[in-house]
């Protein structure tokens, strides 16, 4: 079947980012990371439907990361609408809310959702299966994609098809849970097919179908949509949002109806769940390794190197994967890399800090990082975007000093503005009005030296902000 009108994508870039510790954390999840090229996943998948079958796409994220998705939505998906749920639902809510934000416009709509953090090689055979999926469901009924396993994996649910229903789907027979090795080989032997998370259907359809199961999920997404408001190049939905219940779609909708499809494709398809996964789809040399920054591997076989900054060496060692941050190492078995969620949680029940918060911290104008912390003194790193500026303000416990190393700095000091250049700098007095802004074309950065009895990020009274912060 072919589509007379443009599909409409749907990327849903939530999650929190446990599995590719120490490089994706809470505050930056994987999505959001440049893990297996120069494009983070996000970016990739923005690409990847960049094509004439589809309308520009919908992203719906998450508050706490707002700033980061609309940035890297804008550099390769201008056109996009971006949406921000108010608070974290599960995959349900998400759906709903692009179904009933696309039927507002035309009920007739066919959306595709699918995940921002998936890793597929051939776009064009991925692009083929969204096209088929969704001229099969453009009256009725909701399709799902299902990919031809390379291997059994522990780490996907499984799809049997059913019915051949001609024009390359078929029924689905049922779901299948994530298996065990052994029920993974006996699946495919029966020629079942991973379930990669991508689905197709009509809105309107949709919409009537969960309303007879979640009458009042559906009408509170119904007012939440209805309040969507524009927020700084965003739209975020009503209050209502928070009564919708938190439940992934698979087990609300697609375990339970009995209008599903599958498609099968074979293009090349990871979740990149772990840090396996990131070696498995990584250039490798001729023994096997794989790294990605400063590091070096001698006489070890089949191991992943991942350094941020550091130079990392494995000598004599096998099947490892080595990750290296500014401010955490991990090193851990290849085949014990789903097992980093648990490290994760026990590093959290220790309350450090370095479980869900990364050491560079991300704002709308850019990111801070620190990189010295004493008594009575941090010394920052600061990188400001071209044309950004920070809020006005000023702090009752704490002077700084700013060198600029690069690029060009505006400088507001109480009643005077100031340009600064390169190796140029100024001081800012405790309870001074003040504010960096860049001015230029190119990103401006500076070494920020605080001192005083109090250096905490809360030590901030705004008196002005474009971000609507307090």
């Amino acid at each position: 079947m072919t589509m007379k009108t443009k599909i409409l994508p749907v990327v849903l870039c939530g999650g929190t980012g446990t599995r590719l510790w120490p490089v994706s954390r809470e505050g930056m999840a994987k999505q959001l990371l440049p893990i297996l090229g120069k494009d983070t996943l996000l970016q990739s998948t923005l690409r990847r439907i960049a094509a004439p079958q589809f309308a520009a796409p919908m992203v719906i994220g998450g508050h706490p990361v707002r700033f980061t998705i609309r940035d890297q939505v804008e550099q390769v998906a201008p056109h996009a609408k971006v949406i921000i749920e108010p608070c974290r639902r599960d995959t349900m809510a998400a759906v709903l809310l692009a179904a009933i934000s696309a039927a507002a416009e035309d009920p007739g709509t066919v959306l595709a959702v699918m995940p921002s953090d998936h890793m597929i090689k051939e776009d064009a055979d991925f692009r083929t299966a969204i096209v088929t999926a969704a001229g099969h469901v453009a009256k009725t009924g909701i399709a799902v994609i299902g990919v031809v396993p390379k291997q059994p994996s522990t780490a996907y649910g499984y799809i049997k098809p059913g019915d051949d229903l001609g024009g390359g789907a078929f029924k689905v027979a049922r779901f299948v849970e994530k298996p065990d090795k052994a029920t993974a080989t006996n699946l495919i032997a029966q020629r079942c097919l991973w379930n990669a998370g991508i689905f197709c259907f009509r809105a309107g359809w949709l919409i009537e179908a969960m309303t007879a199961l979640y009458p009042d999920a559906v009408a509170a997404m119904r007012r939440s949509v209805a309040a969507m408001q524009p927020d700084l190049g965003m739209f975020v939905p009503g209050a209502d949002f928070n009564d919708v219940v938190s439940i992934s779609f698979d087990h609300a909708f697609m375990e339970k109806t009995q209008k599903a499809i599958v498609v099968p494709s074979d293009f090349t398809w990871s979740d990149v769940g772990d840090w396996n996964a990131i070696w498995e789809n990584a250039g490798k040399d001729a023994a096997g390794n794989s790294i990605r920054g400063d590091g070096l591997a001698m006489d070890s076989r089949n191991t992943l190197i991942h350094s941020e900054g550091r130079m990392v060496c494995a000598l004599g060692v096998d099947d490892l994967a080595i990750v290296e941050t500014a401010d955490a190492v991990m090193v851990t078995r290849r085949d014990k890399a789903q097992d980093v969620k648990s490290l994760v949680g026990e590093i959290k029940g220790r309350g450090r800090p370095e479980a869900t918060e990364h050491i560079r911290n991300h704002r709308p104008w850019g990111w801070y990082q620190t990189t010295d912390l004493g008594d009575r003194f941090r010394v920052k790193r600061i990188v400001v975007k071209p044309g950004a500026k920070l809020s006005l303000q000023k702090h009752h416990h704490r002077a700084e000093h700013w060198v600029v190393v690069r690029g060009t700095a505006e400088v507001t000091l109480n009643d005077s503005v100031s340009i600064l250049h390169e190796n140029e700098s100024i001081y800012i007095a405790i309870g001074s009005v003040h504010r960096l802004a860049n001015p230029g074309k190119i990103p401006v950065e500076l070494i920020e030296v605080q001192t005083g009895t109090y250096l905490e990020e809360d030590d901030i009274e705004r008196i002005e902000d474009e971000f609507g912060r307090a």
